[in-house]
Parts: C-alpha cells; structure tokens; sequence
C-alpha cells in the first residue's frame, strides 16, 4: 500500500530541510557547490515537496531572477522563476510526482502573473509533454590549446573595484544586442563569481573590461560558461568555436502577461489567435490583440462564452503553448508554430506575423 503524501510550500529558511534530498540526488555535486547552493540560493527561492511519512520523496525550486524583458523600444523587469532542483528520491519515482510537482508550479507561477518559467533540461523529453520548448542555444566557447604567454597577455581575473564597470559595460551590451537577460549588476557578478569559486573558476576581463567569460575547471577539465569578446581580439584565450548547442527551455505561464511584450513592428495589427493550453485552462482561448508601435491591447473570449456556443469564435492563426513560445523567443519561424483555418489568408496572416516585434535575441546561461 503506497504511503500517504503531503505537499508542502516552502520559503526562504524552511526550503533547507531538502538539503539531503538535494545531497542523495545530486550526489556528483561537490560540497562546495552543495554548501554554496543552500548559503546563497535556496534561502532565496520558493520550493514545493512531496512528504512521505518522515522523509521527502520528491522536490522542486523556483528560483526568482529579475529578467529584462524587450517590449517594444524598451525594457521592463520582471521576476521570472528558474525551475531547479527537480528531483524524485529513487524508491518514488515513476509515480507521478514530478508531475504533480510541476503543475504546482506552473499554476503558481501564472497566479503571479509571470509571463514564463525557464529551466535547463538534463533531459528535455521529460519537460516536453509539459509543453516547453527549446528557447535558447548556448554558444559554445573553447579555450586554446596552445596556451602561450601572449594568449594571456590582457586577461586578468575581476577585481572588487571592478565590479561596478563591469555592470555597466555588460547591461549595456546586452541591451544593444539582446532582448531576454538575466538583469547585470553588481550583486549579480558578486553572487556569480562565488558560484564559480566553488566549481574552482572565476570571472576573467579581457583588457580594460572590453570582453569577459565565466569559467569552470573541475575534474581537469575546464569550461567557458559565458563569454562576451572584443571584436577583432586575435590573442585571447578563449575563442568562439562557431558551435552551439540547446541550452534553456521555456513554457508560458499567463498568455496574457506574455503577448504584452508584443508590438507592432511599422502599422499597427490586429490579431485573433486560438491558443490551446492542456495544463492552464486559463490561458486557452481565442485571444484578440490590437498592437501599435506603442501599445499592445489584448482580450480572451470567456470560456463559458465559448462552451455555450460550443465552437470556438472565428480566429487567423492557432498554437498550442509550445508552439507559441518558441515563436515569441524567436526560436522557430510562424510557419512552424501555427494552423492556419482559412488557407486562402495564410499569406496574409502570416504577414501580419512578421510584422510583430517579438523579444527573439535571448541570452541566459545561468546553470542553478
């Protein structure tokens, strides 16, 4: 007979007490990392578990970063959740519980408005049928093999006084650049660089500041988590291998919150578009959107509207969730996300579909 399960909410100090779960699954984490993790983030974030009895049988993180988000000709600061720490103990898994887990999270996630949660799959077959979508491929970045004294020459590790230009050089390439980062400023690289002392790495300045990048050196083996170089740096040690690979998954939350980062890119649009959310019904609906260069209005027929006429009101295009996150991040073109009704309108509404500023540039390479 299975035990009876509990779930319970946690916040700041009482997100410790799965520490041990943490240690039994994450067992290849080193103490350093695991010390730093509950001195520095899980105080920090929101978690839910699973109890059985005693002992917990399986957990989930949320933990808050303050994300700039491109909306047309500027930004906005949202707290955006990262899920981390998914974990079953293995005498549970197989039952459920991750799912329930993550609809946990997800339904508390649209309760506070986000417009999406982002994770970094170990393995994005389990995250799929929970409609994420690949968002974001991390460029791959090496260290040269032929480690001369001149490779090195202008490459220093960051110091305090340092830090607050760094912020600045770094938020304002990002903004020139991107349209989805994590916010950079001074407690960031201070947090980021105590996360990368215990994986025995550190931040390193390319000459005055004009370049950066994140490293990690365990087990022998060394890594370049993040790099932003100076044009035309032919001596650097790290060197851009022209690779990349899919790193960050994402899955909306509040459709609503999340067609706001969406403008017109010339004359203004108007849009009707079915979206269709197995796991947040409030999300599913016909949504009408009004975009101007400046504004975006959006309104979703009531689902009791929709159940008493007992078909769905006339729309242009359609997406499931999944679908409609990979082309709002830019990750796959309107061809591949969306139906079409009227094959004859395809072209047109497709042109409106291009016509929608949409924050496509992404860049977030943060692991925990």
């Amino acid at each position: 007979m299975e035990e009876m399960l509990w779930m319970e909410e946690m916040e700041g100090d009482d997100c410790l007490r799965l520490r041990s779960l943490w240690e039994e699954v994450f067992w290849e984490d080193s103490r350093a990392f695991t010390d730093y993790y509950f001195e520095e983030k899980a105080v920090r974030n929101h978690a839910f578990a699973l109890r059985a009895g005693q002992e917990y049988a399986a957990m989930l993180y949320l933990s808050p970063y303050p994300m700039m988000l491109r909306a047309g000709e500027r930004f906005v600061c949202r707290e955006i959740y990262y899920i981390v720490g998914v974990a079953t103990k293995k005498e549970y898994r197989h039952r459920g519980y991750m799912d329930r887990l993550l609809k946990k999270a997800l339904a508390f996630a649209r309760a506070k408005g986000q417009p999406f949660v982002f994770l970094m799959p170990a393995d994005p077959q389990i995250y799929t049928p929970y409609q994420f979508s690949y968002i974001y491929d991390r460029r791959i970045y090496r260290l040269k093999e032929d480690q001369t004294e001149k490779s090195f020459l202008g490459i220093h590790p960051l110091e305090e006084t340092e830090i607050h230009a760094l912020a600045e050089r770094a938020s304002s390439f990002l903004e020139k650049y991107y349209d989805v980062f994590i916010r950079r400023d001074g407690s960031y690289y201070r947090g980021m660089e105590r996360e990368l002392w215990v994986q025995n790495g550190g931040i390193s300045l390319i000459g005055d500041g004009e370049g950066y990048f994140f490293y990690t050196e365990e087990e022998g083996k060394g890594e370049i988590l993040e790099a932003v170089l100076p044009e035309g740096d032919k001596e650097c040690i790290v060197y851009d291998s022209g690779k990349t690979e899919p790193a960050i998954m994402a899955r909306i939350a509040d459709v609503s919150s999340m067609l706001s980062l969406l403008y017109a890119e010339n004359e203004e649009i108007f849009l009707s578009l079915l979206v269709r959310d197995p796991l947040l019904q409030e999300n599913e609906g016909v949504w009408k959107c009004h975009m101007t260069s400046g504004k975006v209005y959006t309104n979703k027929e009531e689902k009791d509207v929709l159940e008493k006429s007992g078909a769905w009101p006339e729309y242009e295009c359609q997406a499931d969730i999944g679908q409609l996150a990979a082309w709002i991040f830019g990750y796959q073109k309107e061809e591949e996300c969306f139906l079409f009704p009227d094959a004859a309108d395809k072209e047109a509404v497709l042109r409106k579909l291009r016509g929608i500023r949409r924050p496509c540039r992404v860049f977030i390479n943060e692991i925990v």
